[in-house]
């Protein structure tokens, strides 16, 4: 029966300290050209783009690199929420990164979420410190349970680490400082307007709103110039009655926490530049463009750059 104790004992101490060697230090494993910790490595960005799917899909690396001087990445997690930015942000300044200009995606129906991981290569990148801040905010409504930590914590990106030799090479030949290689085509009119819109939400989430303020306080803290960005929605979503509610009230939210921290602010919206938002070769679906529709939009994009900075 000792022997068996004693067994036991070992096992799960053998497990645990490969569980925290795992959610410590999985982060300083050769990185590709996605994600924070290639970001960090670069010690300067000069353009540093953060935000959800959109601007994955949305923003061309090739446009930028050409467009815009220095060195531009783009950060990019799907469903990533202003409240997770500000984290990112905040864990890449302390780790040495240097910004200038600072480009945060401004996406609604993640301003109105309930704070929640959707990517979990956001945990592959950080330190246990970090994910220990995430629990705590995914768990302070009282909605995460048990299964969700033992996910976060046991099972999270355990096929990547598995394989990291594989998938990092895969990755590294799809990204490049963490913009999209990868062709994506246009779809018909026919498609995009038989697609269900997103709906209504129940108004913004204080959380997300706090996380605005954050990103803030931090672009004051390190002098960085911040941009807020839209990226161009499909003429069905841009006109939404439920989407146009929540995005202005979102825009409100945003200009007023500016007014209240003091905070320079420059805006550019897919509506005051020249997009052909009723174009379906441009857009995969309501809201992610194609590779067309990111080529264009983000030549737009360095247009309007250049003008803020004149």
């Amino acid at each position: 029966m000792k022997r068996v104790i004693r067994t036991g004992v070992i096992v799960l101490l053998t497990t645990l300290a490969l569980l925290w060697v795992k959610n410590e230090y999985a982060r300083l494993l050769p990185v590709s050209a996605y994600g924070m910790q290639a970001a960090i490595r670069k010690k300067k960005i000069d353009n540093l783009f953060i935000g959800l799917s959109m601007f994955r899909q949305g923003l061309s690396i090739d446009v930028l690199e050409e467009e815009l001087p220095g060195v531009s990445y783009i950060l990019s997690y799907n469903g990533n929420q202003p409240v997770f930015m500000a984290m990112e942000l905040q864990y890449m300044l302390e780790e040495g990164l240097e910004v200038e200009n600072l480009y945060i995606d401004l996406y609604p129906y993640m301003a109105a979420a309930t704070p929640w991981i959707s990517d979990t290569k956001i945990l592959l990148d950080t330190d246990l410190d970090f994910k220990m801040e995430t629990w705590k905010l995914l768990s302070a409504d009282g909605e995460a349970t048990p299964l969700d930590f033992y996910e976060m914590f046991v099972t999270a990106n355990n096929e990547q680490l598995l394989t990291w030799p594989v998938n990092n090479r895969l990755i590294s030949s799809q990204f490049r400082n963490g913009g999209t290689l990868l062709v994506s085509s246009g779809q018909t009119a026919e498609y995009l307007d038989s697609l269900e819109l997103l709906g209504s939400r129940d108004g913004l989430n204080d959380v997300q709103i706090d996380g605005y303020r954050e990103i803030m306080e931090l672009a004051d803290a390190y002098g960085m110039n911040l941009y807020f960005l839209e990226t161009p929605k499909y003429v069905r979503m841009y006109e939404d009655a439920d989407y146009r509610e929540l995005y202005e009230a979102c825009v409100g939210a945003v200009r007023d926490l500016a007014a209240q921290t003091e905070t320079e602010v420059k805006w550019i919206f897919a509506e005051d530049l020249d997009f052909d938002n009723t174009d379906p070769s441009c857009y995969q679906d309501l809201i992610h463009l194609s590779t067309e529709g990111r080529t264009v939009y983000t030549r737009r994009l360095c247009e309007a750059v250049a003008a803020n900075q004149d």
